[in-house]
Order: structure tokens, then C-alpha cells, then sequence
């Protein structure tokens, strides 16, 4: 899946609507798997976070989709 994919958009949508209460309990799961998928649910919710300073990136993490350089 590309990161542009409508499905990847519905999953984070998803994750961010899904209460702290049911995500708690797939990290206390029993099953590495399920376990796994709630902490890759904070992990997201984690990264999607607004910036604290509220400034706006300079583009030093811009890279180019060819190359990969990131000096691009």
C-alpha cells in the first residue's frame, strides 16, 4: 500500500478514533500479534501529534523520490 492509499488514510482515522480504553486492552493482550497492533496504534497516534512549537518544517526531510538523496 502506498502512503497516498485512501485504505492507509481510513486506517489512521481509524486508530485516532478508537478509544484509549480498547487500545490499552490489545497492548495488555495475551497474543503477541494483538498486542503488537495496539502498540502500533499509539506509535501512529504518537507520531501524528501536532508540533509543540507550532513551527512549520524548513524541508531539510524532503528527499527525492529517484534518488533518495535528501539533499535534493
Amino acid at each position: 500500500m502506498s502512503p497516498v492509499d485512501p485504505a492507509v488514510e481510513r486506517l489512521v482515522v481509524a486508530a485516532h478514533d478508537l478509544a484509549e480504553e480498547a487500545v490499552t486492552s490489545l497492548v495488555e493482550s495475551g497474543d503477541p500479534r494483538v498486542a503488537r497492533l495496539g502498540r502500533a496504534i499509539r506509535d501512529l497516534r504518537r507520531d501524528n501529534l501536532p508540533r509543540a512549537d507550532n513551527t512549520m518544517l524548513d524541508g531539510a526531510s524532503v528527499i527525492d523520490p529517484v534518488t533518495h538523496d535528501p539533499a535534493w
